[in-house]
């Protein structure tokens, strides 16, 4: 009897050592996830921001890492700055994504947020191979 009791007493604290984890994997796998498609995110504006002769929108395009919220984990992307004439470089970034009454908008940015979709089942992944090794 005292052998049985033995051998579930060691599974139940190898099962409970195993559920201990599970809140550090789940914020490693949505950190780790989260990196990962900022970058993405970042590259594919950096390659589709469209392009005039200073190069000025496109070399506005930065991206920080946000810090001044407890509890928070995230990034920001936005384009900073004006242009000579005083024009906000976000400004002009979703005029040329959405486009107006004269200039046909290009979706850049629309197209690369949308590649954002399903996250979450990327982030349920990672978190399961996690848990499984």
């Amino acid at each position: 009897m005292a052998s049985w009791n033995d051998g579930v007493s060691k599974e139940l604290y190898e099962y409970f050592e195993s559920i201990n984890n599970f809140g550090d994997l789940a914020i490693q796998s949505v950190q780790e996830q989260i990196d990962l498609e900022v970058e993405k995110l970042y590259q594919q504006l950096q390659e589709t921001t469209p392009r005039g002769k200073t190069l000025g929108l496109l070399n506005s395009l930065r991206k920080s890492k946000i810090t001044v919220r407890y509890n928070w984990y995230g990034y920001t992307i936005e384009f900073e700055g004006e242009d000579r004439k005083g024009v906000p470089y976000q400004k002009i970034a979703n005029i040329l994504n959405y486009g107006s009454s004269t200039i046909r908008g290009t979706r850049f940015i629309s197209k690369a947020i949308h590649n954002l979709k399903g996250l979450d089942d990327r982030i349920d992944e990672r978190f399961k191979t996690k848990i499984n090794r």
